[in-house]
């Protein structure tokens, strides 16, 4: 059976969604925002040792290229790159064309919960069929961030 990981970075809830055959088997998810590069490998061997899985039991690997953070999309986006490197895996990048409003910038993010009002995340089911054509060994997957980066200055303490 083939075993696929679905990522989402491109927000500062990130997830992980397992997928053994065409079956969402186990998901993660968690509030990552500015953590996202210390937590991203902890939660990927949490939800593989929950499947007793190792890397090298993956088969491929779907990835959110955008639109979404900045620095969300190129840590999970480079992460994946260099799996596909070391592990040999096949994969794609999938924009999720929800989050993408009729004009040129994203609307300013209006809080109703966790995820901004009007625009919605995919679910990991509609990741993962939106990936699965397109999975290929040697690809690089690119970020598209849906608008001008926003890059600010760090904050003072």
């Amino acid at each position: 059976m083939k075993n696929t990981l679905a990522i989402d970075t491109s927000d500062k809830i990130a997830r992980f969604g397992l997928f053994q055959g065409d079956k969402l088997a186990d998901h993660l998810e968690w509030e990552a925002h500015r953590e996202l590069s210390k937590t991203f490998y902890s939660k990927l061997d949490e939800l593989l040792s929950r499947n007793n899985l190792s890397y090298q039991d993956l088969d491929s690997i779907i990835v959110v290229r955008g639109p979404g953070s900045f620095t969300g999309l190129r840590i999970g986006i480079v992460i994946v790159n260099a799996f596909a490197y070391a592990l040999g895996v096949e994969t794609a990048g999938v924009i999720q064309k929800e989050k993408m409003s009729s004009h040129s910038v994203i609307p300013a993010r209006q809080r109703s919960g966790k995820h901004p009002v009007g625009i919605q995340k995919m679910s990991l089911e509609k990741i993962y069929s939106a990936g699965k054509q397109d999975l290929k060994k040697g690809q690089i997957i690119e970020p598209f961030y849906g608008r001008e980066p926003n890059i600010t200055t760090k904050k003072k303490k």
